[in-house]
């Protein structure tokens, strides 16, 4: 693959132009990356809404009928449930852990062996969630474990 960046003043937006002899996965996987660079989903915390940006989630949890976000230093609530942010998400690097549940694979700093087939993970702030044994193979799976 050729990267070619051309940076002037002359240009009035930011541009990226694909060349290829065919489509494969490789071009839709780096489409599908561009169109998820600045992607943000709507939150809500104290009354005040934010557009938040999805690489900074750690994980998503639906408890009592809402719907919270976390990311390192703070908590949100959005209005969407569980499954419509999962499938907003469903191209980037995010995976149902639970019923739930949804983690943010680029966020988890490892991974433990729990009883009953669960796995423990810790993430990059050190905070510990548990995937439940429905969800734990594909997820070695997803992460070239198994």
């Amino acid at each position: 693959m050729k990267i070619e960046i051309d940076i002037d003043e002359k240009y009035p937006d930011t541009e990226v132009v694909i060349r290829a002899n065919k489509l494969d996965s490789d071009v839709e996987r780096l489409v599908a990356m561009m169109r998820m660079v600045n992607m943000q989903i709507g939150v809500r915390k104290n009354d005040e809404t934010y557009l938040l940006d999805v690489e900074k989630i750690l994980y998503i949890e639906a408890v009592e009928r809402k719907t919270f976000v976390y990311t390192s230093d703070e908590t949100y609530e959005s209005d969407l449930k569980l499954y419509e942010i999962e499938q907003e998400l469903l191209e980037r690097d995010f995976f149902r852990i639970s019923k739930q549940s949804i983690v943010n694979i680029s966020m988890i700093k490892s991974l433990k062996s729990d009883i009953n087939r669960k796995i423990r993970i810790t993430l990059r702030n050190d905070e510990q969630i548990v995937v439940s044994r429905m969800y734990s193979d594909e997820l070695r799976r997803k992460l070239g474990l198994k």
